[in-house]
């Protein structure tokens, strides 16, 4: 008994799934008219005539072959569309166009009819009965404009019955503005999104913007003076291093000479200081003039007054009455 109602409730999820998520037929829409074509879109063979898009609003493949498409609710199969072509399974969120010439034999996707004073087009599925979209076109829209949903695949469209709904169908109900979502489009846009605008060019939004090309000359001055200020800061920043980098390469050289000037602080030259010090070792070790060592001295003499005294020179020095410098 268990089995029994575990596998009636596993085909019941099924089936709600199936009704709920599956991508069907109703999540087909008709996207897009145009009544009037003199200057816009070609057919394979470059003659341009009305045309109709559809939109597919799930998230998955649905193919539209078999589905009818006709001006007249009494008569809701007066154009089918052909089976046996991949390009009818159109892919989750993808456009489908039909040429509205009235010429079937032009190619697989013409209808039967033209839409030359039109105002109602019907969409229906595979069995010619259920009702799965339809579009009201205005009177007086203008030539090589275009009618259809702002937002594609999003607008007022047949209501059915819950069992035939998919999720996807049901997002987009409660999604529908208050006006019901149609309106005549700023630009013609088969096979592409309807929300897609004129392109306008730059030099075209300057142009509206600046007639006389006041603004663009000041950018352009502006450009200028920014660059010429940016190498200004580069070349000063550059030449502020390279100094850095002389004085530290300066100060690494003389930092031997400064230490060793910091060993001599008296500033007295080696030689001097190395003399000095011998005479000091002489004289402490008693060794006299008369050894014969003597230092020697630029234009300055040195006596000995005991070992002069009896040379020529000394017996002057002492017969002198007065000092001669006095």
């Amino acid at each position: 008994m268990k089995k029994i109602l575990s596998v009636f409730t596993l085909a019941s999820l099924l089936l709600l799934s199936n009704a709920s998520f599956a991508q069907s037929p109703v999540d087909i829409r008709i996207n897009e008219v145009q009544v009037s074509n003199t200057n816009g879109i070609e057919d394979e063979h470059g003659d341009k005539c009305g045309w109709i898009e559809l939109f597919n609003t799930a998230f998955g493949m649905v193919d539209v072959a078999g589905f009818y498409i006709t001006d007249d609710k009494a008569n809701p199969t007066k154009y089918m569309i052909p089976k046996g072509n991949p390009a009818t399974q159109i892919p989750l969120r993808r456009y489908f166009v039909l040429y509205a010439d009235g010429n079937p034999a032009a190619g697989v996707f013409h209808m039967n009819f033209t839409l030359d004073g039109v105002r109602d087009l019907y969409l229906y599925s595979t069995d010619g009965k259920t009702l799965l979209d339809e579009i009201h076109i205005p009177a007086d829209i203008a030539e090589n404009r275009s009618y259809g949903r702002v937002v594609d695949g999003r607008g007022a469209h047949e209501p059915l019955n819950w069992s035939k709904q998919s999720y996807r169908k049901s997002h987009e109900d409660s999604l529908i503005p208050e006006d019901g979502g149609f309106g005549v489009l700023d630009h013609p846009t088969p096979g592409q999104t309807n929300a897609t605008k004129a392109v306008e060019t730059k030099s075209e939004k300057m142009k509206q913007q600046d007639p006389y090309g006041g603004i663009l000359a000041m950018i352009a001055m502006s450009v200028v003076f920014l660059c010429l200020i940016i190498l200004y800061l580069c070349f000063r920043s550059i030449g502020k291093r390279a100094i850095k980098k002389q004085q530290a390469e300066k100060a690494a050289k003389q930092a031997p000479k400064a230490a060793a000037v910091s060993a001599n602080p008296s500033n007295v030259d080696e030689e001097i200081v190395a003399a000095i010090a011998i005479a000091c070792h002489l004289y402490q070790n008693g060794q006299s003039v008369d050894s014969g060592i003597h230092d020697v001295e630029s234009n300055v003499l040195t006596f000995n007054q005991d070992l002069l005294r009896n040379s020529p020179w000394g017996a002057r020095n002492l017969t002198l009455k007065q000092d001669p410098r006095n």
